[in-house]
């Protein structure tokens, strides 16, 4: 009737809070304005919206899932297929992928492992299948060559050579694990695995992981190995890892404390974990 006024229609959301939207159904986060499904997707005799929704939900926890297990294929084998699947799940809930790329998806689940009552060897596993994720595709470097040393040992005079100056390469990590994750990594391929029984508690063992070219190495570390890898990763000089082993065992006498920096340096060589001096 005349004077009257036809109902407007709700007016349409805009694009982004549409994606928002959608995205906060499919990861089950909220990112925008919350619309339900009918509203976003349009149903039908074969699936309603909610049933095609849950496909794209489902889907997006099993991609971050398969890559969390491509990133800790040993924690995998370790907690079994089911075990892996709920706390991928569980670990997906607390921490959502952030970035575009699922290369980093992994990298909170260690620090997470410790906050969820989890064995210390599940822990300790977690964190060397990180720190071997995280140094495969870090930046390639120049690496110091035993051709470089010897160089220098024929033009510098003997006394000069305490200054030579040493780093590491960026592709390595020093990680504090509990004692017996080396050896669980390596149980883990056995077929069938065997089972590694947890450490009485609080002991620690070091490792030193590594990348040479494009393979990834790890292995155990002795203390004063260790300590000599903090200092070159801080940078340092041959002659104060001699100095450092001097004054850790004086038993042993200045020549024993350099043959066993030698020894190391040529080791640090022959694995690619010294990096080239840089030019100034």
């Amino acid at each position: 009737p005349e004077g009257t006024r036809s109902p407007r229609a709700a007016p349409r959301p805009s694009l982004a809070a549409t994606q928002d939207a959608l995205l906060s159904l499919i990861t089950g986060r909220q990112h925008g304005p919350r619309l339900e499904a009918d509203a976003l997707v349009v149903g039908d005799g074969r699936a309603t919206a909610e049933e095609r929704v849950a496909v794209y939900a489902n889907m997006y926890r099993l991609r971050i899932a398969e890559a969390l297990e491509s990133q800790f294929p040993r924690l995998s084998r370790r907690l079994g297929a089911d075990d892996f699947a709920a706390m991928a799940a569980a670990y997906i809930d607390d921490h959502p992928s952030q970035h575009p790329s699922l290369r980093f998806v992994g990298e909170r689940l260690p620090h997470w492992l410790a906050g969820h009552d989890h064995a210390p060897l599940t822990r300790g596993l977690a964190m060397l299948e990180w720190a071997r994720t995280d140094v495969f595709d870090l930046p390639d470097e120049p690496v110091l060559t035993i051709e470089t040393v010897r160089s220098t040992v024929r033009s510098w005079p003997p006394e000069r050579f305490g200054a030579f100056p040493l780093r590491l390469v960026a592709a390595h990590r020093l990680l504090a694990v509990p004692a017996g994750t080396g050896r669980l990594w390596d149980t883990l391929d056995a077929d069938p695995v065997e089972r590694t029984v947890e450490p009485p508690g609080g002991d620690v063992e070091t490792l030193l992981v590594w990348r040479q070219g494009t393979a990834v190495y790890h292995r155990s570390l002795d203390d004063r190995e260790h300590a000599a890898l903090v200092q070159a990763a801080a940078g340092t000089a041959f002659g104060v890892v001699c100095e450092a082993l001097l004054d850790g065992d004086a038993a042993a006498g200045e020549e024993a404390a350099i043959h066993r920096a030698y020894a190391w340096m040529s080791t640090w060589l022959a694995d690619g974990l010294l990096g080239a001096a840089r030019r100034t």
